[in-house]
């Protein structure tokens, strides 16, 4: 029995991150030259799993995985469990545990995954977080470690500094976070002949935004550790661990650089780590989600279009302004989901991002995608046409303004007859508005119609079956004619809710497999 922490007195709430599903490890890994594991059968691990809300969507997408989640708290594993069981899920296994005294029988994995955790804990588990990477990975396998880098979290420590003086001697935590409020707010309002604020106030300011939970466990811990890149690099050097990439690939690049910025910076770092720490300078960087796998492995240095072809490909990239002809030769401005915006007059690729703007989050293998954009535009998808959409899609990754996988979770894109949402998104639709997906993103679901509509969602009703169960409770009722405008029509209604269901279809909330 372990002993109480702080995260049993104070609930951490779950999250799943998707830069961290090995969809996107795998995706990474396999860009780089590594023979990485088919997330559908492949063996999972995370170190400092909380309640497993990071695992749920692996291991209901894939029942062949095995998955696994350690964690100190107690109280966070035993909610893992019970979601576990209510999902009937026997391929996630939830064990309270050290990561500094981990069982000799947890074999090896494919994906590992630590998120939140090195820059929290003590210098010696830090040591042993490495360590279990190494010991536990496979020949080519993946971790994933999350951790808190100067230059930018030389004001956060600061800002941290200040805080833990403040409260010192206030010892229960409501009070202790109600206090770290206080202050923030001062400091974040103390000098308003700061036209823009001071660089602490706007830090004062990002930190009061945040949750009690996530300011007690994250800036008031205990423990808050903060290196350079290459240091860090360095200790899983000595661990027999390479750095691999970052889960956002577009945070490896110089896009936002000048020509004489790029070049400075190339002459300043003739190597990856080197390149790395020098763009954590420029960007003021403070936070890292590194991948790294065993040294010794050959990775590729430069990454080639033809690498996509084995990948699938999803972006949700928009045209700003009005959408011209695909088939002109009128450049066309696109924006991404993260901000990056890129123009490209080749009908051929402007089919392409049509074609994925619809199917969006559905992620289309880039050999389909090219059958179906050449078609589009009356070219043949020949080499040359192969070349192009490869060497796009890659470049728009970089950019991130799409996104490449080895494997998407599976899930419904468009309704079927009988709509199916997922079992989780069901078991939490009375009391939730934000909802995990399918494939591992975090949705909001403000929708008042879509929340009542969720429970009714388990395959064995049709569109007649859930009118009746809508009109059948007065408040999705309610909600139903609000969706349709006030109109009472059976047209109007039944086309609210199809648009409904088509909307959490776009969440990526509804199964394409049915019903056991």
């Amino acid at each position: 029995m372990t002993a109480p922490t702080a995260y049993d007195e104070v609930l951490y709430p779950g999250w799943s991150y998707p830069q961290s599903h090995p969809d996107r490890l795998a995706t990474l890994g396999r860009l780089f030259g590594l023979a990485s594991a088919d997330p559908a059968r492949c063996r999972v691990l995370e170190l400092g799993c909380g309640d497993g809300e990071n695992l749920l969507p692996v291991a209901m997408a894939w029942p062949q995985a095995r998955v696994v989640g350690i964690d100190l708290a107690a109280s966070a594993i035993d909610r893992g469990r019970a979601t576990v069981q209510a999902l009937g899920l026997a391929n996630l296994d939830l064990r309270c545990g050290d990561l500094a005294r981990l069982p000799a029988d947890l074999g090896e994995f494919d994906y590992l995954i630590a998120h939140g955790v090195y820059s929290w804990v003590p210098p010696a588990v830090r040591q042993a977080l490495l360590a279990a990477c190494a010991r536990l990975l496979a020949p080519q396998g993946v971790a994933f470690v999350s951790y808190n880098v100067h230059p930018g979290g030389h004001l956060r420590t600061m800002l941290r500094e200040m805080l833990l003086m403040h409260v010192e001697e206030i010892a229960e935590p409501d009070r202790r976070c109600a206090a770290a409020r206080e202050f923030l707010a001062w400091i974040a309002e103390a000098r308003p002949e700061a036209r823009e604020g001071t660089a602490l106030a706007r830090e004062a300011a990002r930190l009061a935004a945040r949750p009690d939970a996530s300011l007690f466990h994250d800036d008031l811990a205990e423990n808050f550790h903060l290196c350079y890149f290459r240091d860090f690099c360095a200790e899983a050097d000595a661990h027999g661990l390479q750095y691999l990439a970052e889960a956002q690939f577009h945070e490896m690049q110089d896009l936002d650089l000048s020509p004489a910025a790029r070049a400075r910076l190339a002459a300043f770092a003739p190597d990856l780590i080197a390149r790395e720490q020098y763009l954590d300078f420029i960007k003021e960087r403070r936070f890292r989600q590194t991948l790294l796998c065993h040294a010794g492995v050959a990775l590729r240095g430069e990454l080639r279009g033809d690498a996509v072809w084995e990948l699938s490909i999803s972006s949700a990239a928009a045209p700003e302004g009005p959408e011209v002809d695909p088939l002109s030769g009128e450049p066309q401005r696109y924006r991404g989901r993260r901000g990056g915006s890129f123009a490209s007059g080749d009908p051929l690729l402007k089919v392409a991002l049509r074609q994925l703007r619809r199917e969006w989050p559905r992620a289309i293998p880039a050999g389909e995608l090219l059958q179906e954009a050449a078609a589009g535009c009356g070219q043949p998808a020949g080499p040359l046409q192969r070349a192009r959409l490869g060497d796009f899609a890659l470049a728009c990754y970089a950019a991130g303004v799409i996104d490449l996988h080895a494997r998407q979770s599976p899930f419904a894109r468009w309704p079927g007859q009988k709509p199916r949402a997922s079992p989780l998104a069901r078991r939490r639709a009375p009391e939730a508005t934000v909802f995990t997906s399918l494939v591992g993103s975090m949705v909001k679901v403000d929708d008042p119609l879509a929340r009542r509509l969720l429970p009714l969602l388990d395959g064995t009703r049709d569109r007649a079956a859930l009118l009746r169960a809508v009109r059948a409770d007065t408040d999705a009722r309610v909600a139903l004619r609000a969706a349709a405008g006030g109109r009472t029509d059976a047209a109007a209604l039944a086309r609210a809710l199809e648009g409904c269901l088509d909307a959490l279809g776009g969440c990526a909330l509804l199964c394409d497999d049915p019903p056991s």
